[in-house]
């Protein structure tokens, strides 16, 4: 077993996931650097890890993650940190994916790219995150869209031609949402 894989094992045995998302969810309002930072934990505990995204969503860290997006809407570290932390906690798992789409996440995503037009980093986890919860979910693809998360997608490459990652993910976003 890989070293990080070991380590994200060990700290899901320990009750790292349940603590993580009983911390976000006591500290919503105040907190915005515990946010972005919990969201981080989230993301590297599920990083590959089915165990771990199993504990995540029993949790209900899906649901804390969507809270934070909208109490810190206004912040790039939680946006972006949340978008690639829902990417995880999703993981193709169709159950999740659904009940992310069910708890606001689509919207939340889109918001985070509007507000956040200038961030090359939540627009690129941002496109990711969503390619990924439209990819089979009918409902998800029409909240995407219904959000306009089309046009958002074609904002994100004219504000950032030059940055590969977004280009790429916003462009992987645009044939997702056809």
């Amino acid at each position: 077993m890989e070293a990080n894989e070991e380590s994200r094992t060990r700290a899901g045995d320990a009750g790292a996931i349940e603590a993580t998302v009983a911390a976000k969810r006591a500290h919503t309002v105040l907190y915005r650097d515990l946010q972005e930072r919990a969201c981080g934990v989230l993301r590297n505990l599920t990083t590959g890890s089915v165990q771990n995204e199993t504990r995540a969503s029993n949790a209900g860290a899906i649901e804390a993650v969507v809270t934070a997006m909208f109490v810190h809407a206004d912040c790039v570290l939680v946006q972006e940190t949340a978008s690639v932390a829902i990417r995880n906690l999703t993981s193709g798992n169709v159950k999740y994916i659904a009940r992310a789409g069910t708890s606001g996440v689509v919207e939340a995503l889109v918001e985070a790219m509007r507000r956040h037009g200038e961030s090359p980093g939540v627009q690129s986890s941002a496109c990711v995150a969503l390619y990924f919860l439209t990819e089979d979910d009918v409902e998800n693809k029409t909240r995407a869209l219904h959000e306009g998360a089309k046009g958002l997608a074609k904002a994100a490459l004219m504000t950032h031609p030059n940055n590969k990652r977004v280009v790429h993910k916003a462009r992987d976003l645009l044939r997702q949402l056809r």
